[in-house]
């Protein structure tokens, strides 16, 4: 999603987020972007990056072959109270360490998932909406969302995400292996709806 943050933040604040995003840049950032940057924002974003990586879990704290009744519990308890897909904040023991977070726009590893997400969004004005219920089995959890997304960058800019996520489990040890989110727009739709938002009283 930084991709769709750089649009919305448009060429007078491109500075602003060099200078005040590096663990931003060196994390997410698209590679058709990265190119354009200036080497010495984006080697200081990884620097930083590199000191302050998340504690992984011990593989003897892993949450193994979790029926699927308690996966689908755990799994709505994070998107609905920690609002994992704006705060990275999730239940990181039925997680595979080497798993894949993917989106419409990139592919992350789980480090980098939680140090961009927490990074790109700002906490207390993005909510993220479960639709329906979370359906789980021995091989995957399915749940859609609908989500208002609030950019860490100058003004603040939101735009709303709709769509599916598909987690796949191993089949040996039922962690998640596969995050993979399928939107309902494509990632220009989305960036337009930053535009023409109604205001809150």
């Amino acid at each position: 999603l930084f991709s769709v943050a750089w649009e919305l933040a448009g060429p007078s604040h491109h500075s602003y987020m060099l200078l005040n995003a590096p663990t931003i840049l060196a994390y997410v950032l698209p590679q058709e972007i990265r190119p354009t940057l200036d080497r010495r924002a984006l080697l200081l974003g990884a620097g930083a990056a590199a000191m302050s990586q998340p504690a992984t879990v011990a593989a003897d704290d892993k949450l193994r072959n979790l029926p699927a009744a308690r996966m689908a519990e755990i799994v709505r308890a994070d998107l609905v109270e920690r609002q994992f897909l704006a705060t990275a904040d999730f239940t990181r023991e039925i997680f595979d360490e080497g798993a894949t977070f993917t989106d419409e726009i990139d592919t992350y590893t789980l480090p980098k998932f939680i140090k961009g997400t927490s990074a790109l969004f700002v906490k207390d004005k993005s909510e993220v909406r479960l639709v329906g219920e979370v359906q789980a089995d021995a091989q995957q959890i399915v749940f859609r969302f609908d989500e208002d997304l609030c950019f860490n960058i100058p003004l603040n800019p939101v735009v709303t995400v709709t769509g599916r996520c598909v987690l796949t489990r191993d089949a040996e040890s039922g962690l998640i292996v596969k995050y993979r989110e399928y939107w309902d727009k494509t990632p220009t739709e989305v960036l337009k709806t930053a535009f023409g938002r109604p205001k809150k009283a």
